[in-house]
């Protein structure tokens, strides 16, 4: 997707409890780069790797803190990856909210709360595109929805002592037996252990939410003492054998937050690798896209076949108004991906689809259709996507897929009015293709099981 950090969600939910009612904000940043970042740091983490699939949602919140839902999503704020020492602090704190999900805690918790909240009732959902400038975009409104329901259980999975103490012990197993140093997690339990709970530094709040003694400190030394007497080398992060330090994202989340201004101020006259990529940022925040397409050129001589430059020249290209060379540059991001499947890769996807829009050629439009009916397969409940499936086949006088794919995008907003009546018009068209019949007729017994 485009690589500028793009809030395209932004979440309200109002969920009831023992204690009234509490309002939080919850803005969920979507970024291809970020996320697979962080998804092969969880494979670096993680045994029974092919077993488990963990998918990395980055939180803009300057809060040391992650947290898991019950779902297979990791919500991993972005104070956590600014505030941490090193890959293995972050590492420790993801295998911790994965001991939660595998020793399925959450069901558990779900049960309790159950009995005492009613909290789907008061969830309620927004979706907001925002460009990385603050301004809404209509033209970026990608709603990649995140269930209001499933941010909503956050405020009811606070887990028990025991829980915690479980995850802790997973978590500290995972690391010994994937060799991931303890070195960081060491440090930052030692600075805790003697702020306690009554510390108001920010850096404390992940584990003022999950209760902290002395033990836990105590517990890791023992396993340090035991398994770790030799220091373990920092893991590596490689894509396309660049090594990606933690240093290059925290520098990516800082440049995209930060006003132009003060980029300009404090990176201009510098001209190492990382001033080099403010600097770019800057220029294409502030639409000189050929200074920012000059600094991309000093970058790519330090990374090599780097997958997310390609999506970032691609950006330029398409903010430039060249739709064709975006196209180039995304499709050249995809292809130098070295996975068999990665889901974030699904937002490169997304800015090729919009690309491939923009020129109106009856070849690229049929080319979108099949990339929107391959991403839905992965994302059937992003609605936006079929939306775009919609604009993409009414171009082509493809009406019957096109009120379809409507009637999906309706059935997942629970509009089951306008979703029968969507599919009630596919059907009076006489080249409707039998897939799609038949993707009508499951809308329409899925309504009758909402009802």
């Amino acid at each position: 997707m485009v690589v500028k950090i793009k809030i395209i969600l932004l979440i309200f939910f109002i969920f009831f409890s023992n204690y009234g009612f509490t309002a939080q904000k919850i803005q969920i940043v979507r970024d291809a780069e970020i996320e697979f970042f962080l998804h092969k740091l969880i494979k670096l983490t993680i045994e029974n790797k092919k077993k488990y699939n963990f998918h990395p949602r980055l939180v803009l919140n300057d809060q040391y803190n992650a947290f898991v839902t019950g779902s297979n999503k990791i919500y991993i704020n972005t104070g956590l990856i600014y505030k941490a020492k090193n890959l293995s602090e972050i590492q420790a704190i993801l295998a911790h909210e994965i001991g939660h999900l595998i020793l399925n805690h959450h069901s558990t918790r779900l049960i309790n709360a159950k009995k005492q909240s009613n909290f789907s009732k008061f969830a309620t959902l927004a979706g907001l595109a925002l460009s990385a400038e603050g301004k809404l975009d209509t033209n970026s409104t990608l709603g990649l929805i995140v269930g209001s329901s499933d941010l909503a259980k956050k405020s009811l999975l606070q887990f028990s002592r025991i829980q915690e103490q479980q995850a802790d012990k997973f978590a500290l197993d995972q690391m010994i037996k994937n060799k991931i140093s303890l070195e960081g997690l060491e440090m930052l339990l030692s600075n805790l252990s003697s702020e306690e709970l009554n510390n108001t530094n920010s850096l404390s709040y992940y584990y003022r939410s999950h209760p902290f003694s002395k033990n836990r400190l105590k517990q890791l030394k023992r396993y340090k003492i035991k398994y770790q007497n030799v220091p373990v080398e920092e893991k590596k992060v490689l894509i396309n054998n660049n090594i990606v330090p933690l240093k290059y994202i925290k520098n990516k989340i800082k440049s995209y937050n930060e006003s132009p201004y003060k980029i300009l101020k404090n990176e201009y006259k510098k001209n190492g690798f990382l001033s080099n990529y403010s600097q770019l940022v800057d220029f294409y925040k502030t639409g000189k896209y050929d200074l920012a397409n000059q600094k991309l050129s000093i970058l790519k001589n330090e990374y090599k076949d780097y997958p997310f430059f390609y999506e970032l020249e691609g950006d330029i290209y398409y903010k430039k108004g060249n739709f064709n060379k975006a196209i180039i540059e995304y499709e050249k991001a995809i292809e130098a991906i070295q996975e068999v499947f990665v889901p974030s890769i699904d937002l490169i996807k997304f800015s090729l689809v919009k690309a491939l829009l923009q020129t109106n050629m009856k070849e690229n439009l049929n080319k979108s259709i099949l990339i929107l009916e391959e991403m839905l397969l992965n994302n059937p409940n992003w609605s936006f996507l079929w939306r775009l499936l919609a604009k993409c086949s009414g171009k082509l006088n493809k009406k019957g897929v096109s009120y379809i794919a409507l009637a999906e995008e309706a059935l997942i907003k629970k509009n089951f009015i306008k979703a029968k009546k969507y599919v009630d018009l596919a059907n009076k068209q006489v080249n409707l293709p039998h897939p799609y019949k038949i993707r009508g007729s499951d809308i329409l017994e899925r309504i009758k099981l909402y009802k």
